[in-house]
């Protein structure tokens, strides 16, 4: 049982160390060159030694290191480019090195920690932290349809004729099209997630998880792996190699179900992480069958929504489609107010069960519905304003906080609704 801990906590770690070291990279090399841009790349080095202090002991901390360099290999080839194969070995060489130093210093001073001791469920852990993985990605693919950048790299699986995982890095943040770094991040974080799956596949069935936890996990790899095929297709229309655009017919539709499925894929794991939680498996509280019916139907609701919304971002962004997306729009507002009556509904009925998990995502509910409501408003006239030449930055942020919070709403919604059909069994 010791070795599962330690297993679940140094994955838990590294995932989390690496998630956090990318979101500090990606926003780091927007300001690359900038004063700001060096502080957030010496915080995204930071990142292993302080997470590091969790480790327990100084062979942990190694394997926390070692975990997150071999996740960093994702990137590692877009930063030396086309470098000899001799070069290219010092490169990976000295990034397990360091990674694992940092990873030991870390573990060294953790004896604050160990005066204040707090038990944490690993294995839960490791899932919550794999689910903001997916967010990220999420958010990455949100800044990519916010800047009509989705067809910026014309190639797939390759990125202009280059490996994906060898892309240069130069080339990504070229000016000549700065949509190119935007997607190809979003290619690579999508091949982070492809593999931070497969690995909760072989940890589900390692562990000792539920029947029911092992079957949902494998259901999300399946979609992970098909979310991957979708991102490309819609790019090239079909299977080719080719970069000449004229031989492509990158499809709309396809980049409608892509936008889709990743957050269904972020809603499972969201499940997948309340299911594995310490709590799950000691609920008392019993819900009746109207608080299932409740949130039945917000979860219905917010499927709807999430494929109106969808349906709406991209038809919006084709020169073609654009004046006919009206009506989208308006079934979409209409339906945002049915949302906001089943959530209100649901997170009081949550909050009055007398439970502090239910409580609690009542609570959370009622946050993100009104934040919602917010953001939907406030992205609505940004996009009236603007004159469709060019896609202004507040524009980009306000669109892409929209979809982000949606999904967080979608999930919050999913786990509510399973923690009230858990309820109701007992």
């Amino acid at each position: 049982m010791e070795t599962v801990n330690n297993n679940a906590r140094t994955l838990t770690l590294a995932l989390g160390t690496t998630t956090a070291m990318w979101v500090f990279t990606y926003i780091a090399l927007l300001f690359s060159g900038q004063v700001g841009g060096e502080i957030l790349f010496v915080l995204a080095a930071l990142c292993l030694p302080l997470a590091a202090r969790r480790a327990g002991s100084k062979k942990n901390g190694a394997m926390v290191g070692l975990c997150s360099a071999m996740l960093n290999l994702l990137l590692i080839g877009s930063i030396v480019g086309s470098v000899a194969a001799s070069e290219l070995l010092l490169w990976v060489s000295g990034l397990v090195v360091v990674s694992v130093v940092l990873g030991i210093i870390g573990s060294v001073f953790n004896k604050n920690l160990q005066k204040c001791p707090r038990t944490i469920d690993w294995e839960h852990a490791f899932f919550v932290v794999a689910g903001a993985l997916v967010f990220l990605m999420l958010v990455t693919g949100g800044l990519v349809t916010g800047m009509e950048a989705g067809l910026a790299v014309p190639d797939w699986p390759n990125s202009y004729g280059h490996n994906m995982l060898l892309y240069p890095l130069t080339e990504m943040v070229s000016p000549e099209n700065e949509g190119i770094f935007f997607e190809h991040a979003h290619r690579l974080t999508g091949m982070f997630v492809g593999l931070t799956s497969l690995i909760m596949v072989v940890c589900a069935w390692r562990w000792k998880t539920s029947p029911a936890v092992r079957v949902l996990v494998t259901i999300v790899f399946f979609f992970v792996c098909i979310q991957g095929v979708l991102g490309g297709l819609r790019v090239t229309g079909h299977l080719t190699l080719s970069q000449d655009r004229e031989s492509l017919s990158p499809n709309l539709w396809i980049g409608i179900v892509h936008g889709v499925v990743g957050q269904l894929i972020f809603a499972g794991v969201a499940w997948i992480a309340a299911m594995m939680s310490p709590k799950w498996k000691t609920i008392k509280q019993v819900c009746s069958a109207a608080d299932r019916k409740w949130a039945t139907a917000l979860v219905h609701s917010m499927g709807i929504q999430l494929i109106l919304g969808a349906v709406y971002r991209h038809m919006i962004s084709d020169e073609n489609l654009a004046a006919r997306a009206t009506h989208v729009l308006y079934t979409h507002i209409t339906m945002a107010l049915v949302v906001l009556v089943l959530a209100v509904i649901v997170g009081i009925r949550s909050r009055a069960r007398g439970s502090v998990s239910l409580l609690r995502l009542g609570t959370l509910l009622l946050i993100l519905v009104c934040v919602q409501l917010l953001l939907g408003g406030g992205a609505l006239i940004v996009i009236i304003l603007s004159d469709g030449e060019h896609i202004p930055l507040y524009e980009i942020l306000m669109t892409t906080a929209h979809q982000a919070n949606g999904a967080l709403l979608l999930a919050n919604s999913v786990v509510i609704w399973a923690w009230i059909a858990r309820s109701k069994s007992l």
